[in-house]
């Protein structure tokens, strides 16, 4: 399976929802018939996929009316174009482009500290998120409003150049309480107050802790991977699971990062993915299925260790199940995750000639 943890919408439990009269819809089903010249727009979100869009909404809107029920970290993104120099070098020392990924690679890397063992680093990016936030927002209240109430790195921190100044406009305004309903015309907030609107766009990310999910995958003895999973997810490596022979998953439970590309996570799960299909072929082995051992002493060790990260530091998060399980972060480097999936172990399984 390679579906992802990000791909089935999220959309907020309000009442009302489908009472709206105007175009309404979420922002990873985004609906291109719907012209927003002039119109007032109600954005409903302030996470990851708002950051995105709202500078290109305020761009033809009449009006946005933000709704935000917690003000996220946003610093500066460090994009810039390379120099001439820069492509002459490049181009004819090709080695200089392996050790500019490598420098990308190790700058990202080191700031899986700040979100674990060492959380002390995380004061270098508070320092840099309050310089962006004051560089861009110069109205003290609207400063106030766009400054979270828990420690940085607790939810996802996100990186934008755009997002503040055009929530600096003067038709963009920033609700910062959250909805209790929707009717006809538009939301109702938590104060009573009423907002008009005639488009509403749902920026509420995903369903990322349900993973698989609406698909029905059945196990070994009828067992249900929905069911199983009904206290949150779990997989040995974020890859097999217990019961589920021959279920491979690429971005599976607790792969998830904070700090840098997952494209190298999934680099190590195809390889490790690889080495189980090569070995079955070989051996003429029918299944693999993890231990119970394996998977229960992998999992704690992963949770014994998400519980000392930032993440769980009291925020409620995309990150987390409604328990509170963080079914998604992988807690440490992912230079250790590569090594942990180098090798595949055939004594973690049980085998089926």
């Amino acid at each position: 399976t390679a579906t992802g943890q990000l791909n089935q919408p999220a959309y907020p439990p309000l009442s009302g929802i489908e009472d709206f009269a105007g175009a309404h819809f979420h922002s990873a089903r985004w609906d291109h018939d719907v012209d927003l010249t002039g119109k007032t727009v109600a954005v409903v979100g302030t996470g990851a996929s708002a950051i995105q869009f709202v500078p290109e909404v305020a761009k033809v809107a009449g009006k946005v009316k933000l709704f935000q029920r917690s003000a996220a970290h946003v610093i500066a993104k460090p994009d810039r174009a390379y120099s001439k120099l820069e492509h002459q070098v490049l181009s004819k020392a090709p080695i200089t482009q392996t050790l500019d990924r490598l420098r990308i690679y190790a700058t990202n890397e080191s700031r899986a500290l700040g979100f674990t063992t060492f959380q002390k680093a995380m004061k270098v990016y508070e320092w840099l998120f309050s310089r962006h936030l004051k560089q861009q927002i110069k109205d003290p209240a609207l400063r106030e409003k766009l400054t979270p109430d828990y420690p940085m790195g607790c939810k996802r921190i996100l990186m934008s150049n755009d997002y503040y100044p055009a929530l600096a406009q003067d038709h963009v305004e920033v609700i910062n309480h959250g909805i209790s309903s929707v009717d006809q015309r538009g939301l109702t907030d938590s104060t009573g107050t009423h907002h008009d609107a005639d488009v509403i766009i749902y920026g509420t990310g995903f369903k990322a802790t349900d993973f698989l999910t609406p698909m029905t995958i059945t196990g070994r003895d009828g067992a249900d991977l929905n069911a199983v999973w009904k206290d949150g997810a779990e997989a040995y490596l974020g890859i097999t699971v217990r019961g589920f022979p021959n279920l491979f998953m690429l971005y599976g439970p607790n792969t998830n990062l904070g700090h840098n590309s997952i494209i190298y996570m999934l680099e190590s799960q195809i390889h490790y993915i690889l080495q189980c299909v090569a070995e079955m072929d070989e051996q003429g082995i029918k299944a693999l299925e993890v231990r119970d051992r394996v998977q229960e002493d992998f999992n704690k060790t992963v949770q014994d260790k998400i519980s000392n990260t930032v993440w769980d530091k009291g925020c409620h998060s995309w990150y987390k199940t409604e328990s509170g399980k963080n079914t998604n972060n992988w807690p440490g480097f992912t230079f250790d995750y590569r090594r942990q999936t180098r090798t595949l172990d055939l004594n973690d399984y049980e085998l089926l000639r």
